[in-house]
Formats: C-alpha cells, structure tokens, sequence
C-alpha cells in the first residue's frame, strides 16, 4: 500500500514541476515581441536586410 502512494505522490510532483515551469513560461511570454526595426511605419515590414548583397563574398 506504501508503494501505491510513493508512486502517487511522485506522479503528483512531476504535475506540480510541469505546472510551474507552464506558468512561468507564460509569465515570460506576455510581452510583444521587440520589432525589428522599432521606427518603421505601421503596415511596413520590418523583416529585412539591409544591404544591396555586392560585397557577398564569392562569385559574382
């Protein structure tokens, strides 16, 4: 019977770890993300690479 509850009470723990680090993953993930380029115009994309790629290394 002992048994019974050791693995009960582990099962328990693991549920408990899993919970808390769900809440403070949840907890960190509630701000907006930090935009790329934080001046760009709303409606603009701010996923770029600035740069004409000529120096690139390599064949051209």
């Amino acid at each position: 019977m002992a048994v019974i509850w050791f693995f009960i009470i582990v099962i328990l723990g693991i549920f408990g770890f899993a919970l808390i680090i769900d809440l403070k993953r949840k907890k960190n993930n509630n701000n907006p993300p930090i935009p790329t380029n934080p001046n760009a115009k709303p409606g603009d994309s701010s996923n770029y690479i600035m740069g004409d790629y000529k120096d690139t290394g390599g064949f051209q």
